[in-house]
């Protein structure tokens, strides 16, 4: 992966106290547990968006999630002091249409998003964006794939303990079935997008990200 500087002086000291994760405490792969982290993309992109929008000391400005965040980072550190083994990102697939201006931008700004994240080593799941006629987009798939692949990763041994970054609550029977096979699941939303009630009420434990949790993963030339 191409270098990129990140600002790695801002750790992240926001989490809520029943949830919140001292990094500097822990060296990653300390805990003999193995994690995975299961991202629902489209979920995550508007839950970034309006963190990184809010105003921060230092004239931080709003800015679109970035291409380039760093993944791999952010989630080795959100599952300390566990050991980080699977990065899974679900995403509709943007068909594209020749000679649709709008489709072509959309389908070179995913293919430059699925580059990166491929060079970060993170799996990548996709299911179907389809067109509706009123001009939206709206994903076919993608949290299906998501559950079942929880599920079978669960089955397989693979993780102790799943990490979903998604408020999607038709995951709930997919988040009771990892617990039924004696995994842990920790739901991780946003304090800014609408916190999942029924995930929450589920899953082993709930971490709520603040803007500080994210910015650390922003490239500096994004700032």
């Amino acid at each position: 992966m191409s270098p990129h500087h990140y600002n790695s002086n801002a750790k992240p000291t926001a989490l809520l106290p029943e949830t919140v994760r001292r990094q500097s405490f822990f060296t990653p792969g300390t805990s003999s547990k193995k994690a995975a982290v299961f991202i629902d993309g489209s979920n995550w992109y508007h839950k970034l968006k309006k963190l990184l929008a809010v105003p921060q000391p230092g004239d931080i400005r709003s800015m679109r999630p970035p291409v380039d965040f760093d993944v791999r980072t952010f989630a080795t550190e959100l599952v300390t002091p566990e050991t980080l083994t699977d990065i899974r990102y679900y995403i509709g697939k943007i068909r594209r249409i020749r000679g649709d201006m709008k489709s072509e931008t959309l389908y070179g700004k995913q293919q430059k998003l699925l580059r990166f994240l491929q060079k970060q080593n993170v799996h990548l799941g996709l299911g179907h964006l389809i067109a509706y006629p009123d001009g939206s987009f709206h994903e076919k798939g993608v949290d299906i794939l998501l559950a079942v692949e929880m599920i079978r990763l669960a089955l397989d041994g693979r993780y102790d303990v799943a990490y979903l970054v998604s408020s999607d609550t038709d995951l709930v029977p997919a988040v009771e079935e990892c617990i039924r096979l004696g995994k842990e699941v920790v739901y991780v939303g946003s304090s800014l997008h609408g916190q999942s009630f029924g995930l929450s009420e589920v899953c082993t434990k709930t971490i709520l990200l603040q803007p500080k949790d994210v910015l650390p993963y922003v490239p500096l030339k994004q700032l």
